[in-house]
This record gives structure tokens, C-alpha cells and sequence, in this order.
């Protein structure tokens, strides 16, 4: 029974210490916590989308060097969301 009732006091606690906090504190919190999150690729996948990235740049710098088209697939992507 002890025990619930510290949850319910800290509860509490909190919320009212929250409450009490101006809007323009609770959002320079929010705001500053966003800021130290890391993207949801790096948690979600580590390191692998990077050394993707750093395995295909090579390639992809080569084909245009080269004058190459990447293929079809690539140049449809790159006329559709590169403008």
C-alpha cells in the first residue's frame, strides 16, 4: 500500500510542478529535447544507412563522371523529385 501511494504523491507532484510551468518554459524544453534527438533512421538502423550512403557515393560520382545514366529507375527519380 506504501508503495502506491509515493507513485500517487510523485505523480502528482509532477504534474503540478508542470502545470505551474509558463507555456514559453514548457516549449523551449520541448524544444531543446527535439533538438538532442538523434534522426529516427540512426535508432531505428544504427550506422547502416551512412555506410550505404558511403558504399554507393563512389558509384554513384563514377556514372556521372563518366557521363552514364544511373538507369532508368534513377533518372525518373531524379526529374520527378529533383527540380
Amino acid at each position: 500500500m506504501a508503495k502506491s501511494d509515493e507513485l500517487v504523491k510523485y505523480v502528482t507532484e509532477r504534474f503540478v510542478r508542470y502545470i505551474e510551468m509558463p507555456k514559453e518554459v514548457r516549449r523551449q524544453v520541448r524544444a531543446d529535447r527535439r533538438e538532442g534527438k538523434e534522426p529516427w533512421q540512426y535508432r531505428w538502423f544504427g550506422m547502416l544507412p551512412v555506410a550505404i550512403g558511403m558504399w554507393t557515393k563512389p558509384v554513384r560520382e563514377g556514372a556521372r563522371r563518366l557521363g552514364r545514366s544511373l538507369g532508368k529507375r534513377a533518372e525518373r527519380w531524379k526529374q520527378q523529385w529533383i527540380k
